[in-house]
């Protein structure tokens, strides 16, 4: 899957749970490899199981590629586009703020420079941020309408491609009878959305 020609892009944490890289082979197809920690293959197979699942019904979230046990990677395919975290701090965020220092940070929900610029975003009425809003509750409801939560409804867990919005990062989701109920209230504080 991941060839020997293959270069790492850019790495980061997901959470304490892993170390993801991305690798661009040398025909300049690009991928995800998720790496857990010993203590998370749990969650690994967790997320592993769901997204092949979800992403056989859904096509808002990446595919599985391939997935090593004993090894404890997870190969995801690549999507296209930003971050919605990256769109919305570049454009709303204080002057001067640099995006790599959040690339590992555990704590978005806590941090002022996040809840500002989030809170710019969620009252702005600019022809962008509302084509981005409504891109990010039809895919929330796709997902809620087969009967599952994401649970992680981070803003660094939904890629943007100037049309579309792809959820990733599966190892919170879960079956649910009221994902709706249940996700609303992480969709309204980082959004605005009611759904």
């Amino acid at each position: 899957m991941i060839s020997h020609n293959s270069n790492i892009k850019c790495s980061w944490t997901n959470g304490r749970k892993a170390n993801v890289y991305l690798f661009e082979q040398e025909c300049g197809w690009k991928l995800i490899l998720k790496r857990y920690k010993t203590r998370f293959v749990a969650t690994m197979v967790r997320e592993y199981l769901l997204t092949k699942y979800l992403s056989r019904r859904l096509d808002i979230m990446p595919k599985v590629l391939g997935f090593k046990l004993f090894s404890r990677e997870l190969v995801l395919s690549y999507i296209q586009g930003e971050r919605v975290f990256e769109w919305v701090m570049v454009r709303y965020g204080d002057t001067g703020i640099n995006i790599e220092d959040f690339r590992s940070y555990d704590y978005l929900d806590r941090c002022e420079i996040v809840d500002r610029a989030f809170g710019k975003f969620r009252k702005c009425r600019l022809p962008e941020t509302i084509k981005l809003k409504p891109a990010i509750k039809d895919s929330y409801e796709l997902l809620h309408k087969i009967g599952f939560i994401h649970g992680s409804a981070d803003p660094r867990n939904i890629i943007y491609d100037g049309e579309r919005i792809f959820i990733i990062d599966f190892d919170h989701s879960r079956p649910c009878l009221n994902p709706r109920a249940i996700e609303y209230r992480a969709l309204y504080k980082w959004y605005g959305l009611e759904l």
